[in-house]
């Protein structure tokens, strides 16, 4: 794989207002792994290289080595939910594929959540749009893992030109992230945050944090986030049980 798809929030404050749709991802054995949301009361969407074992392979995890966390700030606390099914989505390529990852995976629940999913987005984010970002990982420049915060992180940053993000390899169905003073983005553990966009005073999910440029620090560079509504009908068919297309 080319690309880092270990993002880190740095530069972040203690994140505030309604964020019952952030989701934390538990590997039995290992704890936390990835960020994620909840986009329906019994799904949750990750990335793809969230749903692997191994960075490069294509073994997913174990539905029954993972719960999600939701409905806290705390990823420690909140309600905990039994995964029944990884769902990695069918065309992810670790980069290999030039220019179509589709870092996109779902997790369906054993049961609904009692929480307010996060409404997705009805139209793909735009350079220029104002969005937060939301995560649990590494809030150290260094990119340390090893003491992540347990309180949910946000970050206040803009869409900007796909350009910006091609040392990150950027493709299809994917936007660009800005890295605020320079200094500030995403990086390990923030994997799977939320890219939220406020429409008509709702929050609207329209980006799942990815990755960055291969060897880049947290804030370093700009952030490659997968483009959340142009995988709507994949989310919807996961959440329904029927096999999706991938965007057209």
């Amino acid at each position: 794989m080319a690309q880092d798809v270990e993002p880190n929030l740095v530069g972040g404050t203690p994140a505030t207002g309604e964020t019952g749709w952030a989701a934390s991802m538990h590997i039995k054995g290992r704890g936390f792994l990835c960020t994620g949301i909840l986009l329906f009361r019994d799904t949750v969407v990750i990335p793809s290289h969230c749903a692997f074992k191994k960075i490069g392979g294509m073994e997913p995890w174990d539905a029954k080595q993972v719960t999600v966390h939701v409905g806290s700030k705390d990823r420690t606390a909140g309600e905990v939910l039994k995964v029944a099914q990884v769902i990695p989505h069918e065309s992810f390529t670790w980069g290999e594929g030039g220019k179509e990852f589709y870092d996109a995976a779902a997790l369906k629940l054993t049961k609904s959540a009692n929480q307010q999913p996060l409404t997705l987005g009805g139209e793909s984010a735009q350079p220029g749009d104002k969005v937060t970002m939301y995560g649990w990982g590494s809030d150290l420049p260094s990119g340390d893992t090893s003491n992540l915060p347990r309180k949910l992180q946000q970050l206040k940053t803009t869409i900007v030109d796909p350009a910006e993000c091609a040392d990150a390899n950027i493709g299809v169905y994917e936007v660009c992230t800005d890295n605020p003073h320079g200094t500030d983005g995403p990086g390990g553990g923030d994997s799977g945050g939320p890219v939220v966009k406020v429409v008509d005073g709702v929050p609207t999910l329209v980006g799942i944090i990815s990755r960055a440029r291969d060897g880049a620090r947290p804030g370093e560079d700009e952030t490659v986030a997968t483009d959340a509504p142009a995988f709507r009908e994949w989310f919807y068919g996961k959440a329904r049980g029927v096999t999706a297309a991938p965007p057209a």
